[in-house]
Parts: C-alpha cells; structure tokens; sequence
C-alpha cells in the first residue's frame, strides 16, 4: 500500500460504522453477482488452506513447466526432464 492510497482509506479504517456501511455494500453486491460471489468464495478457501499449513505439492510435470519458465526468464540453464 502507497502512503496516499492509505490516507484514502484511513477514515473507513478508523470509523466502524463506515466499515459496517461498507461491508454492508460488498455483501449486497455478493448477493447479487455471481461472478464476485465466487471470486471472494475462492480467495476465501485459499486463505484457509494456507492457513492450514498443509503442504500440497504440484504435479512433478507442473514443477518442470515451472522450472524451464523460470530458467526461460532468467537466463539460468535448464533442469534435467523428469522421467
């Protein structure tokens, strides 16, 4: 966060009723419109599963993808292909 968007926002973090009014909107909004409903819905679930501190390793064809990507953009030599 920039030190002017924080200004911005500073009264709705420090008054609770203008919290409630927006917090109110948003749920009004959700209520309507599927495709923010799942959106928070998805963001909701991540945030428990890392809070949960389970470990959920990628697919190893995923892992390679993402190495010959990474040594793609920086340069580095690529790993060896998984068998």
């Amino acid at each position: 966060m920039e030190c002017n968007e924080l200004i911005e926002q500073l009264s709705e973090y420090l008054d609770p009723e203008a919290q409630q009014k927006l917090c109110r909107e948003i749920e009004e909004h959700l209520s309507r419109c599927r495709d923010c409903s799942l959106y928070v819905d998805s963001v909701q679930k991540t945030i428990v599963i890392v809070q949960g501190g389970t470990r959920v390793d990628p697919p190893v064809w995923m892992n390679d993808r993402l190495q010959r990507a990474l040594a793609s953009a920086y340069g580095t030599p690529e790993p060896p292909a998984a068998d």
